[in-house]
């Protein structure tokens, strides 16, 4: 059971890398946080990188000079919330994080330098 789990793992993260997106750069805001119920922006940029959620509403990735530079699956990282539906709903940029609301009341953290994720609470 654990080795077909960890495959069923190792598929989805190659999966994931194989299939990533390339960001739009009309949907890259100048701000610092983007709130989707209220915009169509999906990216944020800060010091060359991109930060951006692609398609599915579950993943985070960080372009640098147009490469993939990590790319994280908040909602199978951290769980489908228990209230709202298991997307991303907000990001907003926090010196060397990315602070991220999914579902209607859970909290996660992402690193900027290498897409370290984390579910921080919710309420």
């Amino acid at each position: 059971m654990k080795q077909l789990f960890k495959l069923s793992l190792f598929t989805f993260i190659i999966a994931q890398s194989s299939f990533s997106q390339k960001y739009n750069a009309n949907l890259i805001s100048k701000d610092s946080e983007i709130n989707f119920a209220k915009s169509l922006k999906r990216g944020i940029k800060s010091d060359n990188v991109i930060y951006f959620v692609e398609k599915d509403l579950q993943t985070i990735s960080a372009y640098k000079k147009n490469k993939l530079k990590w790319q994280t699956n908040v909602i199978s990282i951290c769980g489908k919330p228990k209230v709202g539906e298991p997307q991303i709903r907000y990001i907003g940029l926090n010196k060397n994080k990315l602070l991220v609301v999914i579902g209607k009341h859970n909290f996660a953290e992402v690193d900027i330098k290498n897409g370290k994720t984390k579910l921080v609470g919710s309420d």
